[in-house]
C-alpha cells in the first residue's frame, strides 16, 4: 500500500507536516543512504561537506526559496540534521560529487521515461531506478497550492518529488545524463523537479529551464494531452531532443555535447532500444504498463546485486479532461499500480 500525504500552506509548514508525519521512514531511509555511502566516505562527513563546501546551497537558496524552506521543514519535523536532508535531495548530484572527492567515476544508468499523446489524450511515465536504499518510504505526495493548482507527487520519504504532474495538466518525468557537463554553481535537480511541476505549460517550464543556472545533466520529459517533449540539459546546454507526438529518453544524450565519458552504457542502449520499439503516440494505459513490466526496462528486485540500480517506483501519469497518476512501488514485475485522481 502506498501512503497518501496531502500537504498545503507555506513550504516551511508543507516540510515541518511531512517530516513529522513520515518521521520514522525518514529516519529509516537516512539510515540506510549512510549504509551504503560508508565504503567510499563517512557519511556525516560527506553531508556536512554538501552543505556547508560544495556551493551546491546557494543557488537553491536563490532561486527556489520557498522549496528550501520546505527542506528546513522536513528537517525540523523529523528531528533531523538540515544538512543531511538537505544533500538527501541532491541524488544526481551526490552521485557526481562523490565521484569528485573519490576520484572513482562511476557511471549512472538509471530510469526510463517516455511521453506521448494523439492531441485529445497524453500519457508521461518514468521508472524511478535508484540503489537498493531507496527501496522504502515511497510515498504520493498531494501538493494543494494557494493559486488552486494541485501536484500528484510520487515520492520517497523526506524528499520533495520524484516526477509528477498537476492539474493544469503538466506531467514532468526526469533521467539523469552523467555524461554532460555538471557545475556546483546551479540548481539541483531535486529542485527543479517541484519547480517545473509547479509550471502552468510546456512552454513555462522551457523558459525556466533556459533562464536558471543549472547542477546536473539530465533529460526532463515533459508531456500534455496535446505535447511531448524531451529536453536534455547541463550545466552549458538546453537541448530539445524531442518535440510533438512523442518523447522518449534513458541515460544516453541525442544532442547534447558530453564532458564525461563513463566505461559503459550497455543498459542505457537497450533500454531506449526496448521504448523505440514499443513506444507509440496512440499507446493505451495497459499497453503502457506492459512495457514497463518487461525488461529491459523493467528493473527487477529479483537477481539485481547490492550495488544494482532497480526500480523504486514507476508512475504512469495520464493526461486528459482529468489527471490521474498510476503508481507502483516497484517495478511492474512485482508491483500493482495504485491510482490517484485530482480531488479538485
Amino acid at each position: 500500500m502506498i501512503n497518501e500525504l496531502t500537504l498545503s500552506g507555506t513550504g516551511r509548514a508543507r516540510g515541518r507536516q511531512h517530516g513529522e508525519e513520515l518521521r520514522g521512514a525518514i529516519a529509516d531511509v537516512l539510515a540506510g543512504w549512510y549504509e551504503a555511502l560508508a565504503p567510499r566516505i563517512d557519511p556525516r562527513a560527506f553531508v556536512r561537506k554538501i552543505f556547508a563546501d560544495s556551493g551546491l546551497r546557494p543557488p537553491v537558496e536563490r532561486y527556489t526559496p520557498e522549496l528550501y524552506d520546505e527542506v528546513i521543514g522536513i528537517a525540523e519535523g523529523a528531528s533531523q540534521p538540515l544538512e543531511t536532508v538537505f544533500a538527501w535531495q541532491l541524488i544526481d548530484e551526490c552521485w557526481w560529487y562523490l565521484d569528485e572527492i573519490t576520484g572513482e567515476l562511476r557511471s549512472h544508468e538509471a530510469c526510463s521515461a517516455m511521453a506521448v499523446n494523439d492531441g485529445s489524450q497524453g500519457f508521461v511515465a518514468q521508472t524511478q531506478d535508484l540503489y537498493r536504499h531507496f527501496d522504502s518510504g515511497q510515498v504520493m505526495l498531494r501538493y494543494l497550492e494557494p493559486d488552486g493548482l494541485e501536484i500528484l507527487a510520487p515520492s520517497g520519504a523526506g524528499l520533495l518529488a520524484y516526477n509528477g504532474v498537476n492539474s493544469s495538466g503538466v506531467a514532468v518525468c526526469i533521467t539523469t545524463l552523467s555524461q554532460l557537463a555538471h557545475q556546483s554553481g546551479g540548481v539541483s535537480s531535486g529542485f527543479v523537479i517541484p519547480t517545473l511541476l509547479r509550471c502552468r505549460s510546456i512552454d513555462e517550464a522551457l523558459r525556466w529551464l533556459r533562464a536558471t543556472p543549472l547542477a546536473s545533466g539530465n533529460s526532463w520529459v515533459l508531456g500534455t494531452r496535446d505535447r511531448s517533449v524531451a529536453v536534455e540539459v547541463s550545466a552549458d546546454e538546453v537541448e530539445i531532443s524531442h518535440d510533438g507526438s512523442r518523447a522518449i529518453h534513458t541515460n544516453h544524450p541525442f544532442r547534447a555535447s558530453p564532458r564525461y565519458h563513463y566505461p559503459r552504457l550497455d543498459s542505457s542502449i537497450d533500454r531506449l532500444n526496448q521504448l523505440e520499439a514499443t513506444v507509440r503516440p496512440d499507446m493505451s494505459l495497459r499497453e503502457i504498463a506492459a512495457m514497463y513490466e518487461t525488461k529491459p526496462v523493467c528493473r527487477s528486485r529479483a537477481g539485481a546485486g547490492p550495488n544494482d540500480e532497480i526500480t523504486v517506483a514507476t508512475s504512469i501519469f495520464e493526461l486528459a479532461d482529468t489527471q490521474r497518476c498510476h503508481l507502483g512501488a516497484g517495478p511492474l514485475d512485482t508491483d500493482e499500480l495504485t491510482t490517484f485522481a485530482m480531488s479538485r
